[in-house]
């Protein structure tokens, strides 16, 4: 695992550098495992918040590069508590889930781990991209679980929690009606 984390270690955050690092994931691809891993790390060291910046950019060239990791990511999302490497894993799987065809795949033990994970999420995140991806990934299965809309109103509606501003865009495209 030393080789992409030593890789990593000396980089800076600039997109440049990311995109440097990502064309080194390119050139060798057995390190695709190792990025996964550092970018799923609870540890949330600077390595493996930049793994997750990089991880996001190699899913981003093809989403379903994800189908392959998609189990073992939602198995271990819940332990990241790092809100830049919620914002990348939460966008991640809005981006996926947005797909209907995968969003109907879902196993039913899935689609409640992930209600539970980001229900979670919009509890306890106050950075405005988690959050807003976290409430988006959540609308996509309100129709499936209708209490859950109820839930989400509470939360985020008749609650006296102080939200980013920059949720309320998605707070009313959930809420629109």
């Amino acid at each position: 695992m030393n080789t992409l984390q030593n890789y990593f270690e000396p980089l800076k955050a600039s997109k440049a550098e990311r995109l440097k690092a990502l064309k080194f994931v390119h050139k060798n691809p057995t390190s695709y495992h190792e990025l996964f891993k550092l970018a799923v790390s609870k540890k949330a060291k600077r390595v493996h918040i930049y793994a997750s910046w990089v991880w996001e950019l190699f899913i981003e060239e093809d989403i379903a590069k994800l189908d392959r990791y998609w189990s073992k990511l939602v198995q271990k999302i819940d332990g990241l508590t790092h809100p830049s490497m919620r914002r990348v894993h939460s966008k991640i799987i809005w981006l996926y889930l947005k797909d209907k065809n995968r969003y109907k795949a879902l196993s039913r033990s899935e689609t409640k781990r992930l209600i539970s994970i980001f229900l979670d999420w919009v509890i306890t995140e106050n950075k405005t991209a988690p959050l807003s991806f976290s409430i988006r990934i959540l609308a996509l299965f309100t129709d499936q679980f209708p209490k859950l809309k109820t839930d989400l109103e509470g939360i985020l509606l008749h609650s006296k929690r102080t939200l980013p501003k920059g949720t309320y865009p998605v707070i009313r495209s959930v809420f629109k009606d």
